[in-house]
């Protein structure tokens, strides 16, 4: 099976913008609004499905409104018996077959949760409006939920049949899944690109759904139209393309620009035409680089808890409630935050720092998912770690299943308040089962200590190797001193790693009295357990839950890593290849740093490969197979065959181009190598240069022709995109 990113671009309405969309060669999949005649509609479906292009119409109700059935689709309000009847919509829908992707509603409904409160007190943005104030977690994730399936519910009653998908900004992926919607996707560029691509992947995975990215550059890539713009837009493009996205297309600032300032791109300014050779750039990687495996591999999951409401960005309200400080964000909330150090290197005087090689910058595999703890259990086995930041409101269903986690072989890292039952954020902490989690994290909580600034002593190293904690000696100063709150534990089979303490000198019986953290081997797997009763992004605790970050993250790394700057993403696809009877691996790797060239190297199974440069603002691609590691210096690559037999690996590629390729060693043992009918042999550790001259596959040759990237002479006439 073939694994390709559907990449396109929202277009205007009428068959004639899909014919120049076609011309203009920016992708098989289109964002269109649906054309007010009926004649025309269904040109633009069939026309869709005869050029194997996938269709999705952009919202046809304005925001908030089912009653009167205003209709957006026709850039003005009109009534409902003006516009198409059930009927005509799903002749619509039939026309254009298997490829009709679906329509958008609830179009950023998240902006419940994340606008600030003046954009919904009243409806003041003439949009959605406020959720009711509730008094509790679970009454405003209800609320919220029973808000999102009043409208589709009513789409589905009286708009027929199809797909229906949102397009969000905000972490609420796995509630608009829960409210019934059948594709997600994200508009990305507010906010994080990193945590709403792992927030919409995770929701994906728990649910079954496809999904995507609609990229608003023209609204949030930046306050000036410039080169830094441009180079902004192209990392955006291509991250979600390695984050896995189902399809992208850009919003808008691809037909047209206009700025505050005066200043505006037409349609034929060199501007416009970089942006869209951008666009066709990716469209070209991904017809021509064949992926083995449909996701990015994840194995380190960040558990996104029961009842949670944090937007993840924006609103620092929580579940959009504004009655009461208790719902103003707090430390639960910020623990969302700490995701950024995923994606920075360890400061080199931090005296914690410790390995041969330093691996940080990047999660396992380059990615991690926001997965919803809702997910069935088979899902959560899929990642070697779960690690709680956010808020979780405790149950018994919960707990069973995250013991049968840890009993199956998963890492399972958690904080004393994600195991409250309590549901009124302005209360304290209750702990589930009255802190007896012997079975999980063998011990009991029988109390708790005052509130203090105290440091916290390693006194033991992880029974797993891999994590390498800050141990030392004890007597030494507080380490990650901070006001937090202790427990008072009794132990039942779990092992003290590190305990709180004030002074320089300390005993190991006193320490080991003194909990914060704590391990518990529970059948295959381990829970740790830190026992302060603040959250891990509380200010008191911050200094520590950054170290055990650092102690988790990269213990979890997996048996390929990245030597590079921070600024390098990356990701890692497994899986089989037409005609290609070994698993491959491939690795995209993607320099987001828009001025600075990278150098980078791929610990393999132990082993380096030599140092190969990814250029500024660029992608690279390098396989893995075998014992061997190839990287081409052009990503326009694809596998043709890889053999080994009678001690030789025999590799063909098709290329774009003529390039070089260097084949890297990092195992043991010497390697003959057959790179498109030129041999060599490499030493263990050697690195060598093969000249690989262009290559067409013929059943792919238009996306190999010379002059793919350029762009026709096109008159296109209606520049009005969907948004």
């Amino acid at each position: 099976m073939i694994h390709r990113t559907l990449i396109g671009a929202s277009v205007p309405s009428g068959v004639q913008a899909m014919k120049d969309f076609t011309a203009l060669k920016l992708g098989e999949c289109a964002l269109t609004l649906l054309p007010m005649e009926k004649g025309e509609a269904l040109a633009v479906a069939r026309y869709c499905r005869r050029h194997r292009i996938r269709l999705y119409f952009s919202e046809l109700l304005y925001r908030g409104d089912t009653d009167r059935g205003l209709c957006f689709a026709a850039r003005r309000k009109m009534p409902r018996s003006e516009f198409y009847s059930k009927a005509d919509l799903e002749q619509i829908i039939d026309a254009a077959g298997e490829q009709y992707g679906g329509r958008m509603t609830i179009g950023e409904s998240g902006g419940v949760l994340y606008w600030p409160k003046s954009y919904l007190i009243n409806r003041r943005a003439a949009n959605f409006a406020s959720l009711p104030p509730v008094r509790r977690m679970d009454q405003a994730r209800d609320e919220y939920l029973k808000y999102l399936k009043r409208f589709i519910s009513y789409e589905r009653r009286e708009l027929g049949k199809c797909p229906l998908l949102d397009v969000d900004s905000a972490l609420v992926f796995k509630y608009h899944a829960q409210a019934g919607l059948d594709v997600l996707c994200l508009e990305s560029m507010p906010g994080d690109p990193h945590l709403m691509h792992a927030a919409v992947r995770g929701a994906a995975k728990a649910y079954g759904k496809p999904w995507g990215t609609h990229i608003a550059m023209a609204c949030y890539g930046g306050v000036s139209f410039d080169g830094l713009w441009l180079k902004r837009w192209k990392s955006s493009l291509y991250h979600a393309l390695i984050s896995g996205a189902h399809f992208i297309w850009p919003e808008s600032g691809h037909y047209g620009y206009g700025q505050n300032t005066g200043r505006s791109f037409a349609f034929h300014s060199p501007e416009m035409k970089r942006v869209r050779r951008t666009l066709r750039e990716a469209y070209q990687f991904s017809r021509v680089h064949t992926r083995p495996g449909a996701e990015p591999k994840v194995t380190f999951g960040v558990v996104y808890g029961n009842l949670d409401g944090a937007p993840g960005l924006w609103n620092r309200y929580v579940w959009g409630q504004f009655k009461g400080k208790k719902w103003l964000e707090a430390p639960a909330e910020r623990g969302w935050r700490l995701v950024d150090r995923f994606h920075r290197k360890e400061d080199w005087p931090r005296e914690s720092v410790q390995g041969e090689m330093d691996f940080s910058g990047n999660p396992p595999y380059g990615q991690y998912d926001a997965v919803p703890i809702e997910a069935p259990l088979s899902l959560l086995k899929t990642y070697r770690c779960l690690l709680f930041l956010g808020w979780n409101t405790m149950t018994a269903e919960i707990y069973e299943k995250l013991k049968k986690y840890v009993r199956g072989g998963g890492h399972l890292v958690m904080s004393l308040p994600h195991l409250s039952v309590e549901t009124d954020r302005g209360k304290p902490v209750k702990l589930y089962r009255n802190g007896d989690f012997r079975d999980l994290f063998g011990l009991r909580i029988t109390g708790k200590e005052k509130k203090d600034v105290r440091g916290i002593k390693c006194m033991a190293q992880s029974s797993l190797p891999e994590y390498r904690f800050p141990f030392w000696r004890i007597s030494t100063d507080p380490r990650f001193l901070g006001a937090f709150t202790p427990s008072r534990v009794k132990l039942a089979g779990a092992r003290v790693i590190s305990g709180h303490d004030d002074y320089y000198v300390v005993t190991p019986e006193k320490l080991a009295g003194q909990p914060i953290l704590t391990e518990h081997s529970l059948g295959k797997g381990k829970a740790f357990l830190v026992s302060a009763w603040e959250y891990p992004a509380d200010e008191g605790l911050l200094p520590f839950t950054q170290d055990v970050l650092r102690t988790v993250l990269g213990g979890e790394q997996g048996h390929i890593r990245l030597l590079a700057s921070d600024r390098v993403r990356y990701a890692v696809y497994e899986g089989a290849l037409p005609g290609v009877r070994r698993k491959v691996t491939a690795i995209e790797l993607l320099n987001t740093d828009p001025d600075c060239p990278s150098p980078a190297q791929l610990w393999i199974n132990g082993g380096t490969t030599g140092s190969f440069e990814i250029p500024a603002n660029s992608l690279r691609v390098a396989y893995q197979l075998g014992e061997l590691v190839i990287v081409p210096e052009d990503p326009l690559v694809d596998l043709k065959s890889w053999e080994v037999s009678g001690g030789r690996t025999r590799i063909e590629l098709f290329s774009v181009s003529d390039q070089s390729v260097v084949v890297h060693n990092p195992g043991r043992s010497a390697q003959k190598v057959t790179l498109n009918g030129s041999a060599r042999a490499l030493k263990p550790g050697e690195s060598l240069s093969f000249s690989l001259r262009r290559k067409i596959d013929p059943a792919r040759r238009e996306f190999f022709a010379p002059d793919f990237l350029e762009e026709p002479k096109v008159q296109v006439g209606n520049l009005a995109l969907p948004y």
